[in-house]
């Protein structure tokens, strides 16, 4: 989170702000009865974000207040990415795969922005994050359908189970009471219970007498405990397990209150980030892919499928009337196969390495799956939004980047398991030859002792036996009075065994959290090359010509070269942005075209009156001034006007737009 705030506060003053920031600029400030009569006519789609700003734009009007809600919903969609990492894999993960999020430039670009697509990225993880908790498909999960959470490719115990606890179970042991791979092994009916301690092992030394009674209460704790006992995961085809409801678990009620809780909750952030902007919507289709691979029962699909019709309910008006206003995106084309692969690049490089690594380590991560659950949740949510927009797009032209914004997510979090599926098998790999190794000296020195022994020629093999019988009677005797003496309770001996064995215990704790220490800070600092390497992105996306315009210079620049009292024309009404963002400049010019403004009018940009109008209005000007927009398809009506009375003197062209001179032909009339 402080490297995302880092990065999103470092630049944020840009001294200029383009076209669509200029529109949240001019939308938010107006009065409320003003903004709900202009979203009945343009950027309905924004209207939620529109409100969300106007009291803040009220408070203190500026770019750089403008900028702050995306700041920091870039920093609460860095968390959430890092809590998602944590919740379906481990911590390190999480922590790799936000500060992935954090170094991606195209998150810096939107996150320095004055629209709500980080709002809405922040929106659709926070939906991805309960979605993993309310299906239960989190790590160690035991509510929901599946707990994504045991890891594919360990079959092997935990590391707390030992040979014993890998052996047959007693007689006393059910196929349910069995330990699943990767946990603790359970006691069994017929097992001795922990709490009995050294005590249950001096009685068994004892002999079987001794050990009946110890055996027979635990048997009996073991069938009076076996309704209250979570039963542990059965693997199931595919490596996804499922869990056992425990007796001791919520009942029916409390827990069906809880679930709809949480489904209540994901319908209603789900809605709010679709009314933040109608796209979002599309993250239900990569949900609804995620609880099918997930293999959901049924009634957590109930679940999500009440929240998500809510969700789209409330959407549906938004929709219908953001169609109605479609208009607006007219200059979006019909999108082409390189098109989507140009997202790729945004969204997982954009620099050639970078790109490479990211799918190199996507690969990883969804051919070898070390956390299955991430890969449900992740794939999806980067592969389903952008394919059904690029779809859709081929009926009304719509696919653009910064609406499929919130579906990077997925990118980081798989490459982080990708990068953690290979730190597993390099450190797998590494034991393997540490043990190798290890064996080879163990072979070298039991040949040694063999060969020191058959070299000793004055040992008396007779002495030996007699020795060795002797030192067997001593070791029967001193039992067999140690566990007379005892009876049943610890001894120093057995304190000071257990002392070391914890000891033992903590030493190997210290070292495997060491290494895993290690491995993280190691990709902490392959994060940090990857962002020195993009590191002129980055300081790109901090300079005025980084968006597609740069209204400051544009009104500065037609501020020097006209005069005041000047009339000027703006061809298409949409150039009026320059004199509304910056009006200082362009004070003194005439707006001779304009009939009503936008606030009146209920538009982004006022209505300019008709020819015959505008044509009287110049009546007496000897000259003036078009703002036209440098686009060949733009069709220049007032310009038109302006033909057989004016003559064009000289034309500029400047970033974006055509600033042009017109003198009277004859004489003014």
């Amino acid at each position: 989170m402080a490297v995302m705030l880092a990065l999103g506060l470092w630049g944020l003053d840009r001294g200029t702000m383009w076209r669509d920031e200029s529109a949240t600029y001019q939308m938010a400030r107006r009065t409320l009865p003003q903004i709900h009569d202009a979203l009945g006519s343009v950027d309905a789609v924004h209207g939620l974000y529109y409100l969300l700003m106007h009291p803040l734009l009220a408070l203190h009007p500026s770019e750089v207040t403008m900028r702050l809600p995306s700041v920091l919903a870039a920093v609460a969609a860095t968390a959430l990415v890092a809590a998602l990492g944590c919740r379906l894999a481990r911590p390190r993960v999480g922590l790799w795969a936000g500060l992935l999020y954090a170094a991606t430039p195209v998150v810096t670009h939107y996150a320095q922005e004055g629209r709500s697509y980080a709002l809405v990225t922040a929106g659709a993880a926070w939906a991805t994050y309960l979605l993993v908790g309310a299906a239960g498909l989190a790590v160690g999960a035991a509510t929901g359908g599946a707990a994504g959470g045991v890891r594919a490719d360990r079959s092997a115990p935990g590391p707390r189970a030992t040979p014993a606890d890998r052996s047959a179970p007693g007689p006393g042991v059910t196929p349910a009471d069995r330990s699943a791979p990767g946990q603790a092994p359970t006691p069994g009916a017929g097992a001795v219970s922990r709490a009995a301690g050294p005590a249950g092992a001096a009685g068994a030394a004892g002999g079987p007498a001794r050990a009946a009674a110890p055996d027979r209460a635990a048997g009996e704790a073991g069938r009076a405990a076996s309704d209250a006992r979570v039963r542990s995961a059965v693997l199931v085809r595919g490596g996804v397990p499922r869990v056992a409801r425990a007796a001791s678990a919520p009942g029916p009620e409390r827990g069906a209150s809880g679930a709809g809780w949480r489904w209540a909750a994901y319908g209603g952030v789900v809605a709010v980030t679709a009314l933040l902007h109608v796209f979002a919507v599309l993250m239900l289709a990569a949900h609804a892919l995620t609880l099918l691979v997930s293999r959901a029962p049924r009634r957590v699909w109930w679940g999500w499928g009440s929240a998500s019709a809510g969700a789209v309910c409330a959407v549906v008006p938004l929709a219908a009337l953001a169609r109605r206003q479609s208009a607006q995106i007219a200059w979006i084309r019909h999108p082409t196969p390189g098109r989507l692969w140009a997202v790729v690049e945004d969204f997982a490089g954009p620099s050639t390495l970078v790109l490479a690594l990211n799918l190199l380590l996507i690969a990883v991560a969804v051919v070898r799956p070390r956390w299955r659950s991430l890969t449900a949740v992740a794939l999806p949510l980067f592969c389903v939004p952008p394919v059904l927009l690029f779809a859709l797009a081929f009926h009304r032209p719509c696919f653009h980047e910064r609406y499929l914004l919130f579906a990077l997510a997925g990118i980081p979090l798989l490459a982080a398991a990708g990068v953690d599926r290979l730190a597993g098998v390099g450190m797998d790999g590494l034991a393997r030859v540490v043990a190798r190794c290890r064996g080879v000296a163990g072979v070298e020195r039991s040949a040694r002792v063999v060969a020191g022994r058959r070299a000793g020629v004055g040992v008396d093999r007779w002495a030996g036996v007699v020795s060795g019988w002797l030192a067997r009677v001593v070791a029967r005797c001193r039992a067999a009075v140690e566990a007379d003496r005892l009876a049943g309770v610890v001894t120093d001996r057995g304190r000071a065994m257990l002392a070391g064995r914890r000891a033992m215990l903590a030493r190997r704790r210290a070292v495997v959290g060491g290494r895993r220490a290690v491995v993280a800070a190691a990709g902490v600092l392959a994060v940090g090359c990857g962002f020195v390497w993009q590191l002129p992105l980055h300081q790109r996306e901090r300079e005025p010509l980084s968006r597609q315009d740069d209204l400051a210079a544009l009104a500065a620049a037609v501020g020097r070269l006209t005069r005041s009292g000047e009339p000027v024309l703006y061809d298409p009404p949409k150039e009026r942005r320059i004199a509304i963002a910056y009006p200082r400049p362009l004070a003194g010019l005439r707006d001779i075209a304009l009939g009503t403004p936008g606030p009146a009018s209920g538009t982004l940009y006022g209505v300019d009156v008709g020819p015959a109008e505008l044509l009287r209005r110049l009546g007496g000007a000897r000259s003036a001034w078009v703002i036209a927009a440098d686009e060949p398809e733009t069709h220049r009506a007032k310009t038109t006007v302006l033909t057989g009375r004016f003559r064009l003197a000289y034309s500029l062209c400047l970033p974006g737009i055509r600033l042009e001179h017109y003198v009277r032909a004859g004489p003014a009339g």
